[in-house]
């Protein structure tokens, strides 16, 4: 009887198992892929429950409490030594270098409205004065003949 090496018994066993799993019942094969899935799936979850608690959460958590405890020092020490230390006056000064920047926004609005007011009365005079049905140009505020006709009107005849 020849020797042979642990790989060639493991693949021996292979073989042998491979020939068990083909003469086995169809459905019973099918039971079997269907709980490895199943328990593929499962460890699949849990292996990423527990990434994120140990990544995912526990930074999350650590950040959220620095952040607290950041905020309550703000609250706590900071601003009650900003209002001793100066006169609350001075604190809400504006600084010219601020008051520039709004003084030309301010003024860049008023002229923005005040073009726009002109660019509106330019619109309705442009509207309200427009040519009649026969050509002739009608007045600013006078009505276009289609309008009187509506109303029930006759235009004057046109000679």
């Amino acid at each position: 009887m020849p020797l042979c090496s642990p790989r060639q018994d493991s693949k021996a066993e292979e073989n042998g198992s491979d020939t068990f799993m083909h003469s086995m019942d169809p459905q019973l094969e099918w039971q079997m892929e269907t709980t490895q899935n199943l328990v593929d799936s499962y460890m699949a979850i849990v292996n990423k429950t527990v990434w994120d608690l140990m990544v995912g959460v526990t930074p999350k958590t650590m950040i959220h409490i620095m952040i607290n405890n950041v905020h309550e020092f703000i609250f706590s020490e900071l601003l009650s030594n900003l209002y001793s230390c100066g006169d609350q006056n001075t604190l809400m000064e504006e600084l010219a270098e601020q008051a520039q920047p709004r003084d030309e926004m301010l003024r860049m609005y008023h002229v923005l409205k005040e073009a726009l007011s002109i660019v509106g009365d330019i619109n309705t005079t442009t509207i309200s004065t427009h040519t009649g049905a026969r050509g002739q140009l009608l007045a600013a505020g006078a009505e276009h003949p289609c309008r009187m006709k509506e109303r029930g009107l006759a235009p004057t005849p046109h000679g």
